[in-house]
């Protein structure tokens, strides 16, 4: 079983995934924060070129409405070296909506379909690959998706089986996941994305996968993507990586902690969020940007270090680089 890391936006940068991988690995592959720009540049140059992830199986993320635009910045993308880019169709974010890109894209079922018949005929020898949610606001929009979908020849499509309305909340639609093993063809990686924060929470996909398609998990490239799970625990990427299938889905296994795992390693967390706080402040000229970043990761560090809401409230309420040192000293 293969391990994926999802992209989130300002989170999982070049900068947090060496981080990551050095002290912690068990990631198998990582997505970029998705790129925008038709001429790649600055930050975004920055995530993508190869020097910058070094040892790091690494996917280009697109976020895009326009053929020309993304094949693009494919191209570009192809003078690095990569062979594989992923499409965004699952951002929520209102911004992102407003210009039906993300998540936005999947209200058009007809004109993404002809967005794919572009750009997949002009690809080159790069494959392309889809990380969708099932629709923008009803259920039955996943119907028609995968009816695009399972005309093209997509490498892997990364199901987060919630609408775009849902942003994030309540429970996954484990159901229409497992719908499309119905109706894309076996050539396409199916890939189950969202709310795998333990070992338990990835017990229940395995088996409703086992249920209705028991050969597929045993597949050579049977993968999972995580995200936030991961973020909030650096830990959770090896302990996912390190299980056994078959000893997951053993009935008698009764030593599965159902809650959400906490970082246990003090020593080696410390190690890791203070590499990436010194590679941000050679990055940033700015030390608020630096303690910006910093903040954003410690709103999922939080959950995994069970830390004090009183405490976190210190950490944001920071703005100088001083300051967020001398509270972290405390945590």
């Amino acid at each position: 079983m293969k391990i994926l890391l999802a992209p989130l936006e300002g989170i999982t940068t070049y900068i947090y995934r060496n981080a990551l991988n050095k002290y912690y690995g068990g990631i198998d592959r990582y997505y970029t924060p998705f790129l925008t720009a038709t001429h790649l540049k600055g930050r975004e140059k920055r995530d993508v070129l190869p020097d910058n992830n070094p040892g790091i199986d690494l996917v280009p993320q697109i976020l895009a409405n326009e053929a020309d635009t993304f094949l693009k910045i494919t191209y570009q993308l192809s003078l690095l070296g990569y062979r594989e880019v992923n499409l965004n169709l699952g951002c929520p974010s209102g911004t992102v909506i407003s210009k039906n890109r993300g998540a936005g894209f999947l209200q058009e079922p007809k004109d993404l379909y002809n967005f794919l018949d572009d750009v997949i005929d002009k690809m080159e020898g790069i494959s392309l690959s889809i990380k969708t949610r099932i629709g923008m606001e009803f259920l039955s929009e996943w119907e028609d998706l995968m009816n695009v979908y399972k005309d093209f020849p997509l490498s892997e499509i990364i199901i987060h089986p919630r609408l775009r309305n849902e942003f994030y909340n309540g429970n996954v639609h484990i159901d229409q996941f497992l719908r499309a093993f119905d109706i894309i063809p076996e050539s396409t990686n199916i890939i189950y994305n969202g709310d795998i924060n333990s070992i338990s929470h990835l017990i229940q996909v395995l088996n409703a996968i086992k249920e209705v398609n028991p050969d597929y998990i045993e597949r050579d490239n049977f993968s999972i993507m995580v995200g936030r799970g991961i973020i909030r625990n650096p830990e959770l990427g090896s302990i996912l990586s390190k299980a056994e299938i078959p000893d997951l889905l053993d009935p008698i296994n009764k030593e599965i902690n159902s809650s959400l795992p906490k970082i246990t390693d003090k020593k080696k967390f410390k190690a890791f969020i203070n590499e990436i706080t010194e590679n941000y402040q050679d990055e940033m000229s700015n030390e608020k940007h630096v303690v910006m970043k910093m903040k954003e990761l410690w709103i999922y560090f939080a959950d995994g270090l069970r830390l004090d809401p009183k405490l976190l409230k210190e950490i944001l309420k920071t703005s100088r680089l001083a300051e967020y040192k001398s509270i972290i000293q405390m945590v």
